[in-house]
This record gives C-alpha cells, sequence and structure tokens, in this order.
C-alpha cells in the first residue's frame, strides 16, 4: 500500500489532467462552432470523448498505477471546470472574430 503523503501530489497531477482535457474541449468545441455541420460536431464529440478517457486513463496510471478513487475524480473534474470557467470566454470571443471573418 502506498502512503497517504502522496496523495495531495496524485490529486494535483489529475486536476493538470482535467485542465488539459478542458483545453482539448474549448479547442474542439471552437472548430465544432466555426464548422457549423452536424458531422463536424459528432466527430469533435466522439474525439474529445476518446482524448478525456486516455488523459484520464494515463494520469491515474501516472499517479497511483490506475487505482480509481473518487478525490481523484473528482480532481480530474474540478481541473476540467476550472478551465472551462475560466478560458471559455476567451475562446467565446476568439470564435466570434472567427465567424465575422
Amino acid at each position: 500500500m502506498r502512503d497517504v503523503t502522496a496523495q495531495p501530489f496524485e490529486a494535483l497531477l489529475l486536476f493538470h489532467g482535467g485542465a488539459i482535457a478542458g483545453f482539448v474541449y474549448l479547442i474542439l468545441r471552437t472548430i465544432r462552432t466555426r464548422a457549423g455541420r452536424r458531422w463536424v460536431t459528432h466527430l469533435s464529440d466522439a474525439v474529445f470523448v476518446l482524448t478525456g478517457a486516455a488523459l484520464f486513463a494515463g494520469y491515474l496510471f501516472l499517479a497511483n498505477y490506475g487505482t480509481v478513487r473518487g478525490f481523484l475524480s473528482a480532481a480530474f473534474a474540478f481541473g476540467f471546470a476550472a478551465v472551462y470557467v475560466l478560458f471559455a470566454p476567451i475562446f467565446a470571443r476568439m470564435t466570434q472574430k472567427f465567424r465575422k471573418k
């Protein structure tokens, strides 16, 4: 069994993974809204789900050899939410500028 002192590091690592997943989502959302086609929406959603799952699994394996724990799942979700709340307005303005051109 691993030591309890590694848990904050594990949580920060999963928070980082969630932040990366948030940036991937925002980039794909910008592409999706720019294209405006149904198949692009489905493709970008599929890419996000696969990328998010791979990021979660990879960071979870890196943090504690793949043991799923509640606080680690929450840290991943909080990382995603933090990036989405902080950077979604910036990406929305970028999308509006792209649409005007």
